[in-house]
């Protein structure tokens, strides 16, 4: 290789501000690379919510932003927003299980997901790219257009699927293993995924097991200033008293029904304590709280997408994280928690038991199972000790082993491995 910067180019379906997880991993590892001298270039959608995918976005453009170049390009609306969106990936799903190979049809229907505009011309405009990093296989677009561009100009594609397997034969795996994103993962060069469980899981279904490597995640310290926040007064008017938090979209296959109920069960124990909700809420999350009770509806308090600063803030009064998720492939936010000394209660689904030990970092429980999960919470509340030594192990976990320099060196390292050979 040359003494020239390496170029990459992400390409993402979104990118911050959007504040998914993926969307997360993807800007700290952009960040990460620039600092270790690549240039990065990331071709993304100008989304800034996760409605934007289906409603559309404007707001195009092409800035600097922490050392990456950001183009950003307009979101067509989906016909009937998001029902149109469902139903559209539900007639994938059904294409993809006819007998035979459906790739050809369903690469063209995934350009519906989401509608990003301009996307194959930008990626044509960019010169000198040494490899393309493709993101995020559920909203697959800019998957497709990455895997179509990198082999016409012979170029190495990596890809980091964020791969959602759920429990293993539910709706969440058939929703990432039809048969045109399983033409991407077993062309690409190099899969690089975020953990063993993700790993042995894709290789159920991709050829060439060695090409899958476990690049693991990492966790950004808590901003110095959570302290000010006003999240942090115990007398905060949505944060106060005894309280559990949930992170992440308000969505069923996230768990956040789950949590929701768990905690209820919790009050009608006579434990007085509430749920604390973070991030962007749903149709069937605002369709649950409806019909709640006004005492339980006044413990289940969504406070939406919140700065980092408060969000750590309010991570740091909590008496647990609870993740109840079939549909994450790593989880950024237990590390977050592990970083509060925080006892994390999640599901035994997805990525997530690839990264906490259950009975030593934290408590898994099946998912959507309820009881079990005001169980695990009981516990941590009724046995301090116990809950301290959780979140004291959590933390010794993210100390030793989740740092972004070291994911960059193991991207990094990839790259060059496969360069070096061409």
């Amino acid at each position: 290789m040359s003494d020239t910067p390496l170029h990459v180019a992400f390409v993402t379906p979104a990118y911050p501000p959007l504040m998914g997880g993926g969307e997360r991993y993807a800007a700290a590892l952009a960040r990460g690379l620039v600092a270790a001298g690549a240039r990065v270039t990331v071709v993304t959608s100008a989304a800034t919510t996760e409605a934007d995918l289906w409603q559309g976005a404007a707001g195009a453009s092409d800035a600097i932003e922490d050392g990456a170049r950001v183009i950003r390009l307009p979101v067509l609306p989906t016909p009937h927003g998001r029902r149109g969106l469902l139903l559209w990936r539900k007639a994938m799903v059904l294409l993809s299980a006819l007998p035979g190979d459906q790739a050809a049809w369903l690469t063209g229907m995934a350009r519906r997901v989401p509608a990003i505009d301009g996307l194959a011309e930008t990626l044509a405009g960019l010169a000198d790219v040494d490899v393309f990093h493709a993101f995020n296989l559920s909203w697959e677009r800019a998957m497709v257009a990455a895997h179509a561009h990198s082999r016409e100009v012979g170029r190495p594609l990596f890809v980091t699927p964020f791969l959602h397997l759920g429990e293993g034969h539910d709706r969440v795996a058939r929703n990432s293993t039809m048969d045109h994103q399983l033409r991407i993962m077993r062309e690409a060069d190099r899969l690089l995924v975020l953990t063993r469980v993700e790993a042995d899981g894709l290789a159920r279904y991709v050829y060439g097991p060695e090409r899958i490597s476990v690049i693991g995640g990492g966790a950004d310290a808590p901003p110095a200033d959570f302290a000010a926040s006003p999240y942090f007064a115990a007398d905060h008017p949505e944060a106060r008293g005894e309280f559990g938090l949930y992170i992440g979209r308000h969505s069923f296959d996230k768990g956040a029904l789950h949590a929701a109920d768990a905690v209820r069960v919790l009050r009608r124990r006579g434990r007085d304590i509430a749920l604390l909700l973070i991030g962007a809420s749903t149709p069937e999350f605002e369709r649950y709280r409806r019909r709640l009770s006004p005492e339980d509806r006044a413990a289940i308090r969504p406070l939406g997408a919140l700065s980092d600063r408060d969000k750590h803030a309010v991570l740091n009064r909590a008496k647990f994280l609870m993740l109840p998720s079939r549909s994450d492939s790593f989880g950024i936010v237990l590390l977050e928690a592990w970083a509060h000394g925080v006892p994390v209660i999640a599901a035994r689904a997805g990525g997530i038991p690839g990264v906490v030990d259950d009975g030593a970092t934290g408590l898994l429980v099946p998912f959507a199972d309820v009881d079990n999960l005001a169980m695990a919470a009981e516990r941590i509340l009724g046995d301090p000790m116990f809950a301290e030594r959780l979140g004291r192990q959590g933390r010794e976990k993210l100390v030793a082993g989740y740092h972004w320099d070291v994911v960059v060196e193991r991207v990094l390292g990839q790259y060059r491995a496969l360069l070096d050979k061409s």
